[in-house]
């Protein structure tokens, strides 16, 4: 089988590193799997079956024309699957098809509960009109299911859901609040609003005010909305308990130096870090939202669960942990059980039988 995947970059982000992760179990199987990139710093491969268009974005107009005039070793043409993640990836792979003759059936996977289209009239026409294109849409969680189901109802009877995974062998119980001064609280992800790190970094405000123990903040991730970040912890007298240390590649290390993972996002389809937090035996505090409760779980055995909306709230949580240490390892114990249940090597196993399952489909 000859998969080719696309995706807007390859910067950190759960999308992304499911992206890398299904590339690496495909080779591990024995099958034919080219990563194309959108955005990159150069034309051309980067590592083995690894493909940069070389674009600074994937809103480059120029696009569409470089993955339409992809080379043929990069096998396009003749790929069996054709496999989108992110918008506007999932729009340039649709409109390609249309107008080349590609061979491959359609996948895309849905990464997210909610996005800046919907609820919007030009938004559901764009929707519209890619989701009709694919044979499958794949959705990281229940809770992404039900949201797209909700916002295009014609996809209803092409969605599945299929569980984001990781590696869990690069991950081990990490020591919390054993000699540590101060605690560490540890946020992953982009900064943008989507994580509503404004809310968080007002949590931490109330938090440091009312807490005895020594405390640090870390927001790992980049994006647009980093000076605005630094600026308001600045506004709220937290800078100096606050790190920012940009994209970390070694999540297994960043995951070891913490003691609670705190994930305040505004909408999460699914929440890799929230996995990644439990494989390495850490509580977590997550906001209440479609997707990040199908991973924690709703029951409070391996995370709480906070309104996003209120900072108050989010710091009591993170406060009840601080106070309550040995509940706190309890839950960290729970998850890391619950981890299990994420493991990559069931996820690449479901994607691949699902290419088969739409393959058969169309030799009937």
């Amino acid at each position: 089988m000859i998969i080719v995947q696309v995706i807007n970059s390859l910067e950190t982000g759960g999308a992304e590193r499911l992206a890398l992760s299904l590339h690496k179990g495909y080779h591990t199987r024995g099958e034919k799997s080219i990563l194309i990139s959108i955005a990159g710093s150069e034309y051309g491969w980067t590592e083995t079956g690894i493909f940069s268009l070389g674009l600074s974005s994937p809103y480059d107009p120029r696009a569409f024309s470089r993955l339409a005039g992809m080379p043929e070793e990069t096998f396009l043409e003749n790929a069996d699957i054709i496999h989108s993640h992110l918008f506007p990836s999932q729009l340039i792979v649709s409109l390609v098809r249309e107008g080349k003759p590609l061979n491959g059936r359609l996948i895309t996977t849905e990464h997210s509960t909610s996005n800046r289209r919907r609820g919007t009239v030009s938004g559901r026409l764009t929707d519209r009109l890619f989701y009709s294109l694919y044979d499958r849409i794949v959705c990281v969680s229940d809770g992404a299911a039900a949201e797209l189901e909700y916002w295009i109802p014609d996809v209803s009877d092409r969605l599945e859901v299929i569980s984001n995974g990781i590696d869990l062998s690069d991950f081990k119980a990490a020591g919390i609040f054993e000699d540590k001064d101060p605690l560490v609280i540890l946020s992953v992800g982009r900064l943008s609003a989507a994580k509503n790190y404004h809310a968080a970094i007002e949590a931490f405000s109330i938090l440091q005010g009312s807490c005895r123990t020594g405390l640090k903040y870390v927001i790992a991730g980049s994006g647009n909305l980093e000076s605005e970040l630094k600026e308001l912890a600045a506004e709220l007298g937290v800078s100096s308990n606050m790190e920012f240390p940009g994209d970390v590649k070694d999540i297994p290390a960043l995951m070891q130096g913490a003691d609670i993972l705190f994930m305040p996002s505004a909408r999460e389809g699914f929440g890799i870090a929230a996995v990644e937090a439990m494989a390495s035996g850490l509580p977590v505090v997550a906001s209440n939202v479609p997707g990040i409760g199908d991973v924690v779980g709703r029951d409070g055995s391996c995370g709480t669960l906070v309104n996003p909306h209120s900072p108050g709230e989010m710091a009591e949580a993170l406060l009840n942990l601080i106070d309550n240490q040995d509940s706190a390892r309890h839950m960290g114990l729970c998850g890391l059980k619950r981890a299990s249940l994420f493991n990559i090597e069931s996820t690449v196993d479901e994607y691949l039988r699902l290419y088969r399952e739409v393959l058969d489909e169309r030799n009937r």
